[in-house]
């Protein structure tokens, strides 16, 4: 059975670094929700076109994203959304989707200290990446405090995974 693996964490927390690493270990199609973002709209300063058009861009995206990834579970191919997921009802939607669709599916929380977040996000913005977004500390403040962390009441295993060496410890 194929499973839908869903990325979730704040920027900067190593999302995009666990899930390369993730394809290659299962051999799987990897959609990295930034990559979309930047290639359809452009790279934006997301304070700059607001909170709600950001959020329509992204929901855009993730059905785009959603059209390719779900005939590929129908597959038996296991796809790994990058994407963030900071909200539960996000991840619980695509947990009943992968299951409409015959696959499970598994949520790795990529549990990062605030520290470290913030001193990757100074590198990163001052070294802009292609497919990143520059964030500014007030962004990242307010995506902190959307945040939901995930557990197993979502309806999916959760894989929380510690900075230190990316060590995998699942939840039951």
């Amino acid at each position: 059975m194929a499973t839908l693996h869903l990325i979730s964490g704040l920027p900067c927390s190593g999302k995009t670094t666990y899930a390369t690493s993730l394809r290659a270990d299962l051999d799987a199609a990897l959609f990295s929700l930034d990559r979309w973002l930047i290639t359809a709209f452009g790279r934006y300063e997301i304070a700059s076109v607001g909170h709600e058009e950001h959020t329509r861009r992204v929901l855009a995206c993730r059905e785009l994203i959603w059209s390719s990834a779900s005939e590929l579970l129908q597959r038996s191919v296991d796809v790994i959304l990058d994407d963030g997921f900071f909200l539960r009802h996000h991840r619980a939607r695509h947990v009943s989707l992968a299951a409409a669709v015959g696959a499970k599916a598994r949520i790795h929380y990529i549990n990062t200290p605030a520290s470290i977040i913030q001193k990757r996000l100074d590198v990163r913005n001052a070294t802009l990446p292609p497919f990143n977004f520059y964030i500014d500390l007030a962004t990242l403040v307010g995506f902190g405090s959307l945040f939901e962390i995930p557990t197993s009441e979502e309806g999916a295993d959760v894989v929380v995974v510690t900075d230190a060496g990316n060590r995998r410890i699942s939840i039951q």
